[in-house]
């Protein structure tokens, strides 16, 4: 009994002990790589601050830096030795580097400076386990690696300016810039292809506002940052916030620290959030809920656009963002107005002025939404351009078809006519009225063929009803030459079908079937031109199952690599070494967007299958 009151009584001390230790005070050193003052560094210790607000029991201490106006070994190794007379009678629980120079700092003084204190390190943007190997401190860094989003923002800008002939990207000669860099040059190197780019990484503001002062629909900024120029010199974020609002050409940004400030805006890296981020993953540190080495890269953006810039330039984000959001818009009246309305409905009967200033409220509120209303009718616009420069990429093809057919039959008439101008005087009207009639036959088939074609390439203004079956039949009769010509075989299967009739839009219907069968008979034509392939096979299966229509679009052209299916419906995604990229994905648009339908393709074993579904019209 005596044993088991002294172990009750030990496990009552343990658990009153706990809380203490819990609630014990914790001692935080932020060493800071830049001044107070500056904006990068403020927002995340803001964001640090907002975490630690509701835990009373740690207490920060803050030394700053200043690397970004003094960057030199010397200017270091004093600071080593001031950081060492400070800390020199100072215990703290936690060592927090805020950015790359605090971080090389500390893990190069660690063990003049600390005991045995875990560090943990924000905004860096790569890291090198291989660097604390080396100063035996991989059993105490933790951190959160900041990832500006290069190369998804140089693609957004592409969508948004589909027209972008040059892009200039902006990245000073600091060592952060030297940490963007490899970034850069990857995302770069993938776009290359589809506009100029020209790189600044050396240059002065003043240099910068000369070149971009005249404005170009064609051309567009992307800054990563610009503290430091060719010459050293420091700048600040109002300065660079002065040179981004006089931009004559639209600016886009990696993070929130220049939105509603001049930025156009992008896809941007929340700065306060990263700070709380930080904030947390001290915590967790602090009661030894990490394990050592704990480095995860923070991917949290923001969709950001200012809307004064959108107006300006008359851009529209959603031409390559779905979800964003629109900051720095027009305030309404009773925003503007809020304390003064407030007062009259206290302290006055005077209705009246509410009511007038009610519906001047409405007036501005009508006004905004049809402004943020044009934003997705940009976007419903842009979809139209799609499909329409798609069916324009094919025209040319077609026209070659067509030209070929008349050839023959231009020939004939040349014929007949000479024959007829030859022995108009020997032979007798019955003869000449065959003549004439041979030659309407000819000349009739030229117009139908005109005809077919020009109903082909003009839109659908609205939904109609129409036979799968003869949309089919009227798109091969289009391109029946170009086939043969290719010696490619084409079958239409309706075996199984017993209801075609679909309600949509036939002439685009029609451009997204022209879009399969085309891709299809390149890929044949390829195969054939390499001697992997004798004669090419396409083969439609039309069938209904289950209170729907199945168009499948079959080839034996050896199918389409594994790796690019999931791609192959994206915008600007081609195989092709001049494709547009666009076929495709219009097709997709169409079917899915227009005719809610569904789209997909899988390989079989001798080449690719396209498959349509829609509703049946009842």
């Amino acid at each position: 009994m005596k044993l088991q009151h002294l172990i009750v009584c030990i496990v009552l001390i343990v658990y009153s002990f706990i809380p203490l230790c819990a609630h014990e005070n914790q001692q935080v050193l932020i060493i800071n790589s830049y001044h107070k003052g500056f904006q990068w560094s403020d927002d995340v210790l803001r964001g640090i601050d907002t975490v630690f607000e509701e835990h009373t029991n740690i207490t920060t201490h803050i030394l700053y830096m200043d690397s970004k106006r003094i960057n030199s070994d010397a200017y270091f190794e004093k600071l080593r030795e001031l950081y060492k007379l400070q800390l020199e009678k100072q215990k703290y629980n936690l060592i927090l580097c805020v950015d790359k120079f605090a971080y090389d700092f500390v893990l190069k003084y660690y063990h003049e400076l600390f005991t045995n204190e875990p560090v943990v390190f924000v905004g860096i943007e790569q890291f090198s386990l291989t660097q604390v190997q080396k100063q035996g401190l991989e059993d105490r860094v933790y951190g959160i690696l900041e990832k500006r989003a290069i190369g998804e923002t140089i693609t957004m800008i592409r969508d948004i300016i589909p027209t972008l002939k040059k892009l200039y990207i902006i990245n000073d000669a600091s060592a952060n810039g030297d940490d963007s860099e490899p970034f850069i040059q990857e995302a770069m190197q993938k776009d290359n292809h589809h506009f100029s780019i020209e790189y600044i990484r050396k240059s002065t503001l003043a240099d910068l506002e000369k070149r971009f002062e005249k404005p170009n629909p064609d051309e567009a900024v992307f800054f990563i940052r610009f503290y430091n120029d060719k010459d050293g010199n420091f700048y600040k974020n109002n300065q660079i916030a002065a040179m981004i609002q006089k931009s004559a050409l639209p600016v886009f940004v990696t993070d929130t620290l220049f939105i509603q400030k001049g930025a156009y805006g992008g896809k941007l890296v929340p700065i306060q959030q990263l700070g709380e981020d930080t904030g947390k993953l001290v915590l967790s540190v602090l009661n030894h809920e990490r394990l050592p080495s704990h480095v995860s890269t923070d991917e949290t953006y923001l969709y950001q656009f200012d809307f004064q810039k959108i107006k300006q330039f008359k851009l529209y984000p959603n031409a390559g963002v779905t979800q964003f959001e629109v900051v720095n818009a027009p305030l309404t009246f009773f925003e503007k107005h809020r304390a003064f309305i407030d007062f009259v409905f206290v302290i006055s009967p005077l209705l009246v002025v509410l009511i007038l200033g009610l519906i001047h409220n409405i007036y501005m509120r009508i006004k905004s939404e049809k402004e943020l209303r044009l934003v997705e009718l940009q976007k419903n616009k842009h979809q139209q351009f799609i499909i329409q420069q798609s069916k324009l990429a094919e025209i040319g093809e077609i026209f070659s078809s067509i030209a070929h057919q008349w050839k023959n039959p231009l020939v004939e008439i040349a014929t007949i006519a000479q024959e007829h101008v030859y022995s108009c005087k020997e032979q007798a009207d019955e003869q000449s009225n065959q003549y004439v009639h041979d030659i309407m036959v000819q000349v009739r088939y030229m117009t139908d063929t005109i005809n077919d074609f020009q109903k082909f390439i003009m839109p659908s203004t609205a939904k109609t009803v129409f036979d799968v079956s003869e949309a089919v039949e009227t798109m091969l009769k289009i391109i029946n030459h170009n086939l043969k010509y290719n010696y490619i075989d084409v079958t239409i299967d309706k075996a199984n079908a017993t209801n075609l009739l679909v309600s949509g839009y036939k002439n685009e219907f029609m451009q997204t079937l022209l879009n399969i069968v085309n891709n299809a008979k390149d890929q044949i034509k390829e195969k054939r031109d390499h001697k992997e392939l004798k004669r090419g096979r396409i083969t439609i299966k039309l069938y209904n199952a289950s209170k729907k229509i199945f168009i499948e679009i079959h080839d034996n052209a050896g199918g389409i690599s594994p790796r690019m299916l999931p791609q192959i419906f994206d915008a600007y995604f081609t195989t092709k070494e001049h494709g547009h990229g666009i076929g495709l994905y219009m097709s997709k648009l169409i079917i899915e967007d227009k005719m809610g339908g569904k789209i997909d393709v899988q390989n079989t074993q001798v080449g690719a299958c396209f498959r349509i579904r829609l509703e049946n019209e009842k």
